[in-house]
């Protein structure tokens, strides 16, 4: 027959053949049915333009798409499949082209490789730094940006790809796994911690048991253990540090011994206890109430004031100088030494004023006078205060 009924090849004893190309040697395809040659080589002209066409839209994909590398497995397999398939047609031409294309995926997977092992090696270094920061929350989310950089980035050069990926993710796992041991330390920290506090509220309810100094200096003690504990979550940490001080306030408190009320008032000077206003309010009025006479009952109750009008300083100067905390030592003197010489020129003023207006009242039972004589001596009393603040400042006791 003639070669044009088969395109590509030639019938020969009933069957038909596809003709060598590039080194391919003829292959027998099919059988010529019912002895009509042109209607079964169509079929196989139809399967070849079948898998043409196939190979066509593989190729348009390729040049519209910029992800290229993701079909080299099928070019690959066309190309496989082209020596063994059953057409008619122009296998080399095919051939030709899956090749071209081929070649052409095969540098670009090359290139992006390459490409991939600088990125990973660049991120790598990244990571390193990322997981050096102190913070934990900083630290974490640059490490999982890198991660997401890294999952995003294809894969590096054969022979570097399994090395970059087990020393990123050995660099991740170890971060992690610093992390979740920290926290694990941290909340072991916390429930030490909070235990300890639970002691010192115990401990605290047994100074009742003590008295004079021996509950002084326990008080002083147990106050310097609980401020060197450390800190705790505030909603575990209010109602024990509520419970602690109100069992030393009740104990600072609650002795008659004049002795135990001076050395606590001293301490507060001395600024070793904090002035609670509750509890110098509770000890001024057991002092007032006691009927016998203790020679510390007087120093008591001007410490008392003492401590009060210093306290009144103090709010003052922080509300006239808002930075008032972070001055220097000087500064914060010379401020509080010129507000009390303003309060101390307007009570000697107020003074002046009462003397000056006493002569001018009297009453025949004497009320008045007692009245105007209690005034007065109060009045000298604030003075004499504000004049023993004064050389508390001087004498850097304030």
């Amino acid at each position: 027959m003639k070669n044009s009924e088969v395109p590509f090849g030639y019938e020969k004893d009933g069957h038909l053949y596809l003709s060598g190309w590039l080194g391919n040697p003829d292959r027998q395809i099919g059988e010529v049915r019912d002895k009509d040659i042109p209607t079964s080589a169509h079929f196989f002209v139809n399967r070849y333009e079948d898998l043409k066409k196939k190979i066509e839209e593989v190729i348009e994909k390729i040049d519209s798409t910029e992800n290229k590398g993701s079909f080299l497995m099928k070019l690959l397999h066309l190309k496989e499949q082209l020596p063994k398939h059953a057409g008619l047609g122009d296998y080399q031409s095919l051939f030709e082209q899956v090749s071209k294309y081929e070649l052409l995926v095969t540098d670009l997977i090359k290139k992006n490789r390459e490409r991939n092992s600088e990125i990973k090696s660049a991120l790598i270094e990244e990571v390193k730094v990322a997981v050096e920061v102190i913070n934990w929350k900083e630290g974490t989310e640059l490490v999982n940006d890198l991660k997401a950089k890294w999952i995003k980035t294809g894969n590096a050069e054969e022979g570097k790809n399994e090395q970059l990926e087990e020393e990123f993710w050995e660099i991740v796992k170890n971060f992690f796994d610093r992390k979740k041991n920290f926290y694990e330390d941290k909340q072991k920290l916390l429930e030490l911690r909070q235990k300890k506090y639970g002691e010192l509220v115990v401990e605290a309810e047994k100074t009742k048991e003590l008295y004079g100094k021996r509950k002084f200096d326990r008080i002083k003690e147990l106050r310097e253990i609980w401020k060197g504990i450390g800190g705790v979550p505030n909603d575990v940490f209010a109602p024990l540090h509520e419970k602690f001080n109100s069992h030393l306030r009740e104990q600072s408190s609650s002795g008659t011994d004049y002795a135990d009320a001076l050395r606590f008032l001293e301490a507060i000077h001395k600024g070793e206890t904090p002035f609670e206003k509750d509890v110098v309010d509770r000890i001024k009025q057991k002092v007032y109430k006691d009927k016998g006479r203790n020679p510390s009952k007087g120093k008591i109750l001007e410490l008392i004031q003492l401590l009060g009008e210093r306290e009144f300083v103090n709010k003052l100067s922080h509300k006239r100088f808002p930075d008032f905390a972070s001055l220097e030592a000087g500064k914060k003197k010379s401020i509080r030494a010129g507000i009390v010489k303003d309060l101390l020129s307007r009570d000697k003023e107020e003074l002046k004023l009462f003397e000056e207006n006493s002569s001018n009242f009297t009453s025949r039972d004497g009320s008045m006078n007692k009245m105007l004589d209690g005034k007065l001596r109060g009045q000298k009393r604030k003075i004499a205060i504000k004049e023993k603040l004064l050389e508390w400042i001087e004498d850097d006791e304030f």
